[in-house]
């Protein structure tokens, strides 16, 4: 990538975003000539990836996110919750599993190396993957972070500004945040890239001049995956638009005529073994609207797949929808179902229903790529 220009620079992640919305959008046209039912059938059999809430705890206050009016305790999973979760997971044929919380940073759980590890020595356990804020990842130590077993990590970050950083994550770790992402994509490349890394923007100026920035010189330099958005939820009204910067603009979802993508991808466990039925931040504080069973007295399996889960996705099209998902505007149609990527979920799906021991591609595609 030509960094040393503010527009070759911009063009150049502004391109390849726009050229993968144009290719999954083709892809889903393309896919309509294939029966979308027998797709969502397969993903609604079982969870296709679990999210792990493991703690619901943060170290940054950005101006974008929820978390800044959270309800909900602040928790770390128990030991009980956590191998409990896991173990039906694996039972049911396993997966991929993401550890980004609802709001929160996973690497404040003090136990958060150990989860990894234990996740990553099941074998029915395909993809581990984390956002992150980086803040807390040498408490860790990067190597040893790079080595437990995870696939993706998604830096989660305005850019590399100070003045920036301040403004949007309103923290004062800008240098030791700064140090940590270098050290990491430096050491992946020396220990020959086993970790997908991704730098997720969220700036409040021109793409170009952060592109263009002195303290990510040395960060392009490794070419990681590069990810940015400017357009962020509301959370039900939570964030207006006088909180955000000008540059940043609040999404808008004008209809929801069919079931939210969420509510086949998988369900969150919180720390305390709540499930939900959708992991977005429009669940931050939702467990009356988006709750779905308890992990300590139901099997997942048999959560996943009862009627409260089966009310959810159905209560988009026939009506009844809960005040949280009808004031969302993370809502997302089911578009990635109908190409080809979906496909493949859903015969991976299928195959660990049947008891087979299957993973998913062994390097992730794209910026975010979960399961």
């Amino acid at each position: 990538m030509n960094v040393e220009g503010s527009l070759p620079s911009f063009n150049s992640v502004f391109v390849d975003k726009a050229l993968r919305v144009i290719r999954r959008k083709a892809d889903a046209l393309a896919g309509r000539f294939y029966p979308l039912q027998e797709t969502l059938d397969a993903m609604a059999a079982r969870p296709f990836e679990l999210h792990l809430e493991l703690t619901n705890l943060c170290n940054a206050d950005c101006v974008f996110c929820p978390y800044q009016f959270q309800q909900r305790e602040t928790q770390f999973m128990s030991d009980e919750v956590f191998h409990k979760a896991v173990s039906d997971y694996v039972a049911m044929g396993g997966g991929s599993v993401g550890l980004t919380p609802i709001v929160g940073d996973a690497l404040i759980d003090p136990k958060f190396l150990d989860r990894v590890r234990f996740l990553r020595s099941q074998p029915e356990v395909d993809r581990i993957w984390l956002t992150t804020n980086c803040i807390l990842l040498d408490k860790f130590g990067v190597d040893n972070v790079l080595k437990a077993g995870l696939d993706s990590v998604n830096v989660s970050t305005a850019g590399f500004d100070a003045e920036m950083y301040k403004r949007v994550y309103r923290n004062a770790s800008y240098e030791r945040m700064r140090r940590n992402v270098v050290e990491l994509v430096e050491r992946n490349a020396a220990l020959g890239s086993p970790v997908a890394i991704t730098i997720a923007l969220r700036p409040d100026r021109p793409l170009s001049d952060v592109m263009a920035d002195k303290d990510f010189q040395p960060i392009l330099a490794h070419k990681p995956q590069l990810d940015f958005t400017w357009s962020f939820t509301s959370a039900n009204g939570r964030i207006t638009r006088d909180i955000l910067p000008p540059a940043m603009k609040l999404r808008v979802v004008r209809s929801r005529p069919e079931a939210c993508v969420s509510t086949f991808n998988g369900p969150i466990v919180l720390p305390d073994g709540n499930l939900m039925g959708c992991s977005c931040v429009a669940a931050m504080d939702a467990v009356k609207d988006l709750g779905i069973g308890n992990i300590l007295q139901s099997p997942l399996g048999e959560i996943w797949t009862g009627g409260q889960m089966r009310g959810l996705r159905e209560s988009f099209s026939k009506g009844g929808l809960n005040p949280t998902c009808s004031g969302c505007d993370m809502y997302r149609d089911l578009e990635l179902y109908r190409t080809s990527e979906g496909r493949r979920r859903a015969e991976l799906n299928r195959a660990r229903a049947r008891g087979e021991h299957v993973k998913s591609e062994a390097t992730p595609a794209g910026p975010f790529a979960g399961g």
